[in-house]
């Protein structure tokens, strides 16, 4: 694979996560910062505490990176970012940078400008989180902000995608005369085409119901809440937090946070397709424990680690 990913099919999103520790950075495990891949663009949730280093070595290309959705204020999720919008200068970036996060993110880049510690060269689009809703909206996509449970202000995001065409009926199209070639993929998309004796074929003969759009949904930091449920509602991805195995529910709700069983939980109840753990606490290297956990309440649970690449297929969505 490239180190730009210049291969990625167009019918596949990748996520890449750089950081999935709590607290603080160690040998073994980062900070929060995940990242998703679509068709040459790149977003970024979260921007942890050395996740420079981190993206330097994953296999994306930084300057791929169009905009940056922070959960909240804490360290462990936002101090990576004025050194990344600073090398971001020093390449001499030139495209905008949309930003996305809780109320004050302008008056923290203002403070950080007036003290000369960042000085972008190129211009940030800064938007600040107020209430639930769209926060973003791109051609083929738009994320969604709903509010979590933590000790300060704090976001969920869903990335979501447009309804998809109906499953191509490759059988049907040829009964109506269409070859196989370049006109099932006009049709694919929604055109119609002309067979070559002259007959038209409509998309709604030869495609299935519309099926919606693929849902990535990333909740970090928060203790169970109907907000985390309802962002997630029928995800094909649930991205959340366990910084504790199951078991230790009281001391992680006093904190804000959840426990492998909450983030299971959460998973069941939105109808969730699959469940990734992440932000889990740096007090274990092993991440065994946190599936084990979740996985006698959701089974289609897995652990992220540092620099952990997965392939989401459209298709099989």
């Amino acid at each position: 694979m490239s180190r730009a990913l210049a291969g990625s099919a167009v019918l596949s999103v990748k996520l890449v996560f750089l950081g999935t520790g709590s607290g603080k950075p160690t040998p073994h495990r980062g900070v929060s910062s995940m990242l998703l891949f679509r068709d040459g663009e790149v977003l970024m949730f979260d921007c942890g505490e050395g996740t420079q280093t981190q993206l330097a070595k994953s296999s994306v290309r930084p300057g791929g990176i169009s905009s940056v959705f922070l959960t909240h204020f804490h360290g462990d999720h936002v101090n990576g970012l004025p050194g990344l919008i600073g090398s971001f200068t020093l390449n001499q970036r030139e495209e905008v940078l949309d930003i996305v996060g809780p109320k004050g993110m302008r008056r923290w880049f203002k403070t950080l400008r007036d003290l000369h510690i960042l000085w972008p060269g190129f211009d940030l689009r800064v938007n600040e989180v107020e209430g639930k809703g769209i926060v973003m909206e791109r051609d083929g996509f738009h994320v969604e902000a709903v509010g979590l449970r933590h000790r300060i202000t704090a976001w969920g995001y869903s990335y979501i995608e447009q309804p998809r065409p109906g499953r191509f009926d490759v059988e049907k199209a040829k009964a109506l005369g269409v070859p196989h070639g370049p006109l099932f993929g006009k049709l694919q998309r929604g055109e119609s085409v002309e067979t070559p004796d002259g007959t038209v074929v409509e998309p709604h003969q030869v495609l299935g119901p519309s099926r919606p759009g693929l849902k990535i949904t990333y909740c970090t930091d928060t203790a169970p809440c109907d907000g985390a449920v309802e962002l997630a509602k029928d995800a094909d991805i649930l991205i959340h937090e366990s910084t504790y195995p199951g078991g230790d529910e009281k001391l992680a709700h006093s904190r804000g946070h959840s426990t492998a069983s909450d983030a299971a939980r959460t998973a069941k109840a939105a109808g969730a397709k699959k469940l990734v753990l992440t932000h889990l606490s740096q007090k274990y290297p092993r991440t065994d424990i946190f599936v084990e956990h979740a996985r006698k309440i959701f089974e289609e649970t897995i652990a992220a680690h540092d620099l952990l690449e997965l392939d989401v297929d459209r298709r099989e969505c």
